[in-house]
């Protein structure tokens, strides 16, 4: 008998001890809701509509407003988002899509299938993530409420990885039906969705300012990067735009903003030391893209490509555009080591094999005839900046004539959509890619800015038709790695470095994730 009431003793002590532990993990639970995060971004945006715009900072801040139906983990694995399952039929021509039940929207009514199908005609119609599936897309649609199918008229293999690409005006998000028959084709200025935060205001020029939405559905998944549990702590998230670099500096030093974006890499050890601050440096982040005119000797042909390459000292380079070598790496990939798309021997051979002399005798190959190199490049970044100059003094130094344009970015934009006028640009690229697919807005005949059309950008669209088709997962592997040894065969463009930006938080903003685009759920202020 006592030692039945010392076994029942002991286990309303653990039970005691359970509930107590309990109350106190809830209880510092509930302590990190509430607050007012204040962010400083460096440039304002137009609008709001990620569907009209490629600018990457409406889609970092309105993906806390709108989700998608699938969204990539830490890993770059495609993860069930709104949708909570999925099934492949008919050899890749349809796939059907279950939506999680039960998920409001900011209007208070339930996602279905017609809010999606909505968006997605949408997105078919105007997003450049639409526009690469339309041309093999056949119709969408409704099973029943939670249920719809997706139907292809020819083979689409890299359709989900689009459809959540974190590369701006490529994912695909769901809004609320009666925004999209509101609007149209137009910009919206009026934002229904399903995320952790809701539009509240937004300010041209000044600030946007998000609510936390309190009857959000989170995913049911655990909580990785895009992916899973998204948990609304923040009362409110005020993303302020500060064109001045210092002044979002002395904003943080100050306790005026909790985040920053994009500030002076040079300041690192500064911030070290002040235990306020938290150095947040990117990576992956960006690449520093040397793209040609290919339609424009000496360019025009892959001989007076590769001369530059080998003309360039890209060590050297990554000092004089980036500067501190903790912010840069050279990389001859267009994925990073730990992608699935990684190659890693890609640019063997050729990728910083530094030879002036084996420059020139490709220079006169090519039948470059001394005309003066126009280099066209963005006067208010420092890397594209940094960058030209630095490219200019090398080339000088091996005695070809450079001549430097600078413009702002908007003149930058315009002048390299033309085919005459340039005859290099220095650009930055998104790094973090989830699809190889996605590369070919931007790879091929005639493609975005390069003015390609030769034998080999045929055969590069070739690749990119053989990849399309694939969706066995290692034969793709394959593929890519045949267009990263045609490109930097052909080199219509090529990586110098990857590079890393540098925010920086103030040490009472918890939980805080580092990524190319930053985001504030699962966010606290202690």
């Amino acid at each position: 008998m006592k030692k039945e009431m010392r076994f029942a003793s002991l286990v309303l002590m653990v039970m005691v001890f359970t509930l107590l532990v309990s109350g106190i993990s809830f209880a510092q639970t509930e302590d990190r809701y509430g607050g007012t995060l204040n962010t400083a971004f460096q440039m304002s945006v137009a609008h709001l509509d990620s569907d009209n715009s490629t600018d990457s900072l409406i889609t970092a801040m309105m993906n806390h407003v709108y989700e998608g139906l699938f969204e990539f983990d830490e890993n770059l694995n495609l993860t069930p988002h709104l949708a909570e399952d999925y099934e492949i039929k008919a050899d890749g021509l349809i796939y059907e899509v279950k939506l999680r039940e039960n998920v409001k929207m900011h209007n208070g009514q339930i996602m279905n299938a017609d809010d999606v199908i909505a968006s997605f005609r949408r997105w078919l119609e105007l997003n450049n993530g639409g526009q690469l599936v339309k041309p093999y897309f056949d119709k969408v649609e409704k099973i029943d409420e939670f249920n719809l199918r997706f139907k292809f008229k020819e083979v689409y293999a890299p359709f989900l990885n689009i459809l959540a690409s974190p590369v701006s005006n490529q994912k695909f998000v769901v809004r609320a039906e009666e925004i999209v028959e509101e609007f149209g084709s137009d910009v919206i200025d009026r934002h229904v969705g399903t995320g952790p935060y809701k539009y509240e205001e937004w300010v041209p020029d000044q600030k946007l300012v998000l609510t936390r939405f309190e009857d959000y559905s989170p995913s049911p998944r655990e909580a990785s990067f895009f992916a899973g549990k998204r948990t609304a702590y923040l009362d409110k998230i005020v993303f302020n735009f500060i064109p001045d670099a210092q002044v979002r500096v002395s904003g943080v030093q100050t306790g005026q903003f909790q985040f920053a974006e994009e500030v002076p890499r040079d300041q690192y050890p500064i911030f070290k030391m002040d235990n306020n601050i938290e150095n947040v440096i990117i990576y992956p982040d960006r690449m520093s893209m040397l793209i040609f005119n290919n339609s424009a000797a000496p360019f025009d042909n892959k001989y007076g490509r590769q001369a530059l390459v080998y003309a360039l000292d890209f060590e050297e380079l990554g000092y004089g555009m980036i500067g501190d070598p903790r912010f840069w790496r050279l990389e001859s990939a267009l994925h990073e080591e730990g992608n699935p798309w990684h190659v890693e021997d890609a640019g063997a051979g050729i990728y910083g094999v530094y030879d002036p002399e084996k420059a020139k005798e490709l220079l006169e190959k090519s039948g470059y005839d001394g005309q003066p190199l126009v280099i066209l490049s963005g006067q208010d970044n420092q890397m594209e900046r940094q960058g030209a100059i630095a490219i200019k003094d090398q080339l000088e130094k091996i005695g070809i004539e450079v001549e430097l344009k600078l413009f702002d970015r908007p003149t930058v934009v315009e002048k390299r959509a033309k085919k005459e006028g340039w005859h290099m640009h220095l650009s930055p690229f998104i790094k973090v890619v989830t699809d190889p697919q996605i590369h070919q807005g931007w790879t091929g005949t005639n493609k975005w800015i390069s003015n390609w059309d030769s034998q080999e950008s045929r055969a590069m669209d070739q690749v990119f038709k053989e990849m399309l088709k694939e969706v066995d997962q290692e034969k793709r592997y394959q593929i890519m790695e045949k267009m990263q040894s045609e490109l930097w065969d052909s080199v219509p463009y090529f990586n110098i470095l990857d590079y890393s930006r540098l925010h920086i938080r103030r040490s009472e903003l918890k939980n805080f994730k580092s990524g190319w685009q930053p985001f504030f759920w699962n966010t606290y202020l202690e």
